[in-house]
């Protein structure tokens, strides 16, 4: 999931040609030319930049010549923003501290610009609390000078708390800076669509969706009676895949496909194709989850196409994850316990390089503290001697510290190094030992499902054994009341027996597709009744829902009963409908309903529940699952059993 950031723009000469650009620039004395680029945006400035790049270094050359420090010091700004653009954050962030700590910015607007960067580049290097004090004096410069560009205050400090993970400070906190963006109608769409991304890591589905769903409607407000244009697609789509992801979180996944499929057309259409490598993901993940494995392979392997190129490792993490779950779905253990192991080697990899990022962040923070203070010692001297021999002094013994202190980092960054690796061979060695044991419980699971299985398989055929023998003892029997009864044995074991046919054709151990498993079991109480004078139709709406064996067995007799003697004795005439539905009540209570619009029951149908051995069995049954059972007449007889999954 990505943030929607609007950026107003702010430069003079963004939208000119590269060769009018150049004639723009030459038309400049030597001190707009430096300003030209320094007003440029960002990406217009790494584009312009490398064709001035030899000019601007001579007007450097000669403004130290004429000792212009204001030049100079635009020179300094333009260098931080460079390295920032490059992404080379611990490079850049030495310079902004060193313009702000020797007064070298001599505008607020300047120093909004560089308190943004600065920013922006503690948040890059994980130093989440310097960010937070470096937008506190963002936020009070803008107080004082209402003019700044809104834009340079972003990320806001929710945003901040959000890398920190405190989702709960994060929300409270988005609040105190809507009256910031109400006006502005796309960073309110931003503001909108980054709190439902708050929510979603909150864990609270419905309220994500319903910021979503605010955003999408600022978004087609805003654009109301214009073409958009593929960024626009891209926007919409972004909105779109991230209410898919509240629905995955949620187990809708038919509602998130078409979403998500959105979200890939669009980011593909500009190019972003790693936005539509991670939705493509999470609908290989929609399509496992809904048992559709040839989809979920063929968003996978489009993923699998397009990771070389791109540089999100989290991204390859999870994709590997995925292809581990894939192959557990598909019965391929072998692939999953090899795709498995290459994802928990690559994320104790990336855990061991963030760990040395982190470590490395915090050493250079410590470092510029120190410089800062140093700084700030040194000019101290300098204003109360006011001698510049001692202020000459003063600098050589900044330097001099901040040489030894520099030595002393190194040393100590050795020496952590040292220690690392020290620790990093005993890691290893405890990984072997690891990964031994694992590949001794993964072969122990292996055996445990194959042993599953066999129970599965040989329950099954032994209860069709059972079967067959009440259907011969029924075909020999004289007794017509006994045919019956060992009739109505038969269909229950067979109910019982397709259960765990089921369970062994598609490798599952102690749950099942339930609506599945009813489909089947309905098809099959019609067959045996298909001989009778009657036309009975079934009508049935289920939706899918897995249930552990202790649930769905009892479930499979209930309906059994029901259905069966809705055949026998529902129908006066040779025609009939029989109803059932199963659907969803609340978070984890479920209802299966079997109705007919028959005869009905008798009004002492309550006493025919304990006479009728069938009925008895359904209010056992529903006991035992711990289910309320109602019966009642609705143009025909009403079963409803409420149960919990």
């Amino acid at each position: 999931m990505l943030f929607l950031i609007t950026f107003t723009g702010r430069v003079n000469a963004q939208v000119l040609s590269e060769s009018k650009f150049i004639r723009y620039f030459n038309s400049q004395s030597y001190a707009g030319k430096v300003n030209v680029i320094d007003t440029l945006k960002g990406n217009l400035k790494l584009k312009y930049y490398p064709l001035v790049k030899n000019e601007l270094q001579k007007i450097k050359e000669k403004a130290i010549a004429d000792n212009k420090t204001d030049v100079l010091d635009k020179f300094l700004c333009i260098e931080g923003e460079m390295y920032y653009l490059n992404k080379n954050y611990y490079k850049c962030i030495p310079i902004f501290i060193d313009l702000f700590a020797k007064h070298k910015i001599k505008n607020y607007k300047d120093s909004s610009k560089v308190f943004s960067l600065l920013k922006k580049s503690y948040i890059k290097t994980r130093a989440l609390n310097k960010a937070i004090e470096v937008h506190k004096l963002l936020a009070a410069l803008k107080v004082k000078h209402s003019d700044i560009d809104q834009w340079e205050m972003n990320p806001y400090l929710s945003t901040i708390y959000y890398e920190m993970k405190l989702y709960n400070e994060c929300l409270k906190q988005q609040l105190l800076e809507y009256d910031d963006m109400k006006e502005d109608s796309s960073a309110l769409l931003g503001y909108y669509n980054n709190r439902g991304l708050y929510w979603n890591k909150y864990n609270n589905q419905d309220s994500a969706i319903a910021c979503f769903e605010i955003a999408k409607k600022i978004f087609y407000n805003t654009h109301a009676h214009k073409k958009l244009r593929p960024y626009d697609e891209f926007v919409i789509g972004l909105i779109e895949g991230n209410i898919g992801q509240s629905f995955m979180v949620l187990n809708e996944f038919q509602k998130a496909i078409p979403l998500l499929k959105k979200d890939v057309r669009s980011s593909v259409a500009i190019k972003d194709f790693n936005n539509a490598a991670i939705s493509q993901l999470e609908l290989s993940k929609c399509y496992l989850s809904l048992n559709q494995l040839d989809l979920s392979k063929r968003y996978l392997d489009s993923v699998n196409e397009v990771l070389p190129s791109l540089i999100d490792y989290k991204l390859k993490l999870n994709t590997l994850k995925q292809y581990a779950d894939y192959y557990h779905r598909a019965g391929l253990l072998n692939e999953s316990i090899l795709f498995y192991n290459r994802y928990i080697k690559t994320k104790d990899s990336l855990d061991n390089q963030e760990s040395m990022k982190e470590l490395i962040a915090t050493q250079v923070a410590y470092q510029m503290e120190e410089k800062e203070k140093l700084i700030a010692t040194n000019q101290l001297k300098i204003k109360e001697e006011g001698i510049e021999i001692t202020k000459q002094q003063s600098v050589k013994n900044v330097l001099l510290i901040s040489g030894i202190l520099l030595v002393l980092v190194i040393l100590l960054v050795l020496f952590q190094l040292k220690k690392t690796n020290h620790q990093k061979q005993l890691l290893e060695l405890r990984n072997k030992q690891i990964e031994t044991r694992n590949e001794i419980i993964n072969k122990s699971l292996v055996e445990k499902d194959l042993l599953i299985q066999e129970v599965h398989h040989r329950v099954k055929n032994n209860l069709q054994i059972v079967s067959s023998l009440l259907k011969l003892q029924a075909a020999k029997s004289n007794n017509e009341e006994v045919k019956i009864s060992l009739q109505e044995a038969y269909d229950r074991i067979n109910s019982m027996a397709l259960l765990h046919q089921m369970l062994y054709r598609n490798n599952e151990m102690t749950s099942l597709s339930f609506d599945a498993y009813l489909t089947s079991l309905i098809n099959q109480i019609s067959s045996s009744f298909s001989s009778e004078d009657k036309s009975i139709k079934i009508e049935f709406n289920l939706i899918a829902l897995e249930l552990d064996l202790d649930t769905a067995i009892p479930l499979g007799l209930i309906t059994n009963e029901l259905l069966s003697n809705a055949y026998k004795h529902a129908f006066s005439g040779k025609e009939g409908i029989v109803r059932i539905q199963l659907k969803k009540l609340s978070k984890s209570l479920y209802q299966l309903k079997i109705a007919d619009n028959g005869k009905g029951l008798p009004d002492n149908f309550n006493d025919l529940i304990t006479d009728s051995l069938g009925l008895d069995i359904v209010s056992i049954l529903s006991d035992q699952i711990s289910a309320e059972l109602k019966v009642y007449n609705d143009h025909g007889a009403n079963f409803e059993i409420i149960f919990k999954a």
